[in-house]
């Protein structure tokens, strides 16, 4: 007799409280203003979502430079360094921050620093890049691995050592690296906390590799949490892929494949989520939801936008 074949729907998954706020207000910005409006770089790691605003009219800068004098201009919600924000002033730009209010909070700890601040992150990242950006400390240094850590240079005696981490980190490598620094600095002081909703989604797809023998993450290539909740699959022992849409599911996945595990990325829109499931049961798999992983009913407030002139 054929094994059942059964699709598990992660829960909690896809779009965070962050995300949904940015886009409500991208939504808002444009009923108000009409196109064109900018974004200092993606407003989230996605794709599909990506596409649609620029259809619609906004318009992705990557520098301030491209972004007209007096323009609207939204901040991304990965959030910018003081410098931006301030270069951004300085030309006039009609400001709306939809910076994620818990990346707001690590730019808060970050500013407060004054002796040495480190944070684990990805350098490269929009988030990293403008927390470094905010931080009131004489030394600031990126840490991305274990190794990293190991090697980081010695610090002045007696210095006051600060920990944070981006919001988007697999939680347990950061305990890893939190770890290896407090080898070295017995008077670290962590504040290095993942935000819930990358600890949320990533503790659901380990529920899901007891039962499933490949996971799929929705979500894009550039998405740091999607990329995570890939690499938490395969740690848990897990064949994980990372796909955008129903379209990319790998075709022998589906034919040799009974139990399939299904999560999104914090920025990956629902209808993208429908598209994968109802591809899975138009093969032949019945789609069962998870136990939720945690109750998630975090919303956060719209940002100030200025009026219409």
């Amino acid at each position: 007799m054929n094994q059942e074949k059964r699709v598990f729907l992660a829960s909690p998954h896809g779009m965070c409280a962050g995300v949904r706020r940015a886009l409500e207000t991208v939504e808002m910005v444009l009923d108000r203003f009409g196109p064109p409006v900018y974004v200092l770089h993606e407003i989230v790691h996605n794709n599909f979502i990506v596409n649609d605003l620029q259809q619609r009219g906004v318009r992705f800068a990557e520098t301030l430079e491209e972004v007209p004098p007096g323009a609207v201009l939204l901040f991304s919600a990965h959030g910018v360094s003081a410098a931006v924000e301030e270069q951004a002033r300085s030309r006039n730009l009609r400001i709306v921050d939809v910076t994620c209010p818990l990346v707001k909070r690590l730019h808060h700890c970050a500013g407060k620093a004054r002796d040495v601040l480190i944070l684990i992150g990805h350098r490269g990242h929009p988030e990293v890049e403008g927390t470094v950006g905010r931080s009131g400390a004489k030394y600031t240094f990126v840490v991305g691995s274990t190794a990293e850590a190991e090697a980081l240079t010695p610090l002045p005696p007696g210095s006051r050592i600060e920990l944070l981490a981006q919001t988007t980190l697999n939680t347990e490598e950061v305990g890893r690296i939190e770890a290896k620094l407090r080898e070295r600095y017995p008077q670290l002081e962590s504040a290095a906390t993942v935000c819930y909703a990358t600890t949320n989604r990533q503790r659901a797809v380990r529920a899901l590799a007891g039962k499933c023998e490949v996971i799929l993450i929705i979500g894009s290539p550039r998405s740091s949490n999607s990329n995570r909740l890939r690499e938490v699959a395969e740690q848990a022992g897990v064949k994980a892929f990372l796909i955008e849409n129903a379209g990319e599911i790998p075709a022998e996945i589906i034919a040799k494949t009974a139990t399939i595990g299904v999560s999104a990325g914090a920025s990956a829109p629902e209808s993208l989520v429908e598209g994968v499931l109802e591809r899975l049961r138009a093969a032949g798999f019945r789609v069962e939801n998870e136990n939720c992983a945690a109750d998630e009913s975090t919303a956060f407030s719209i940002p100030p936008i200025p009026e219409k002139s």
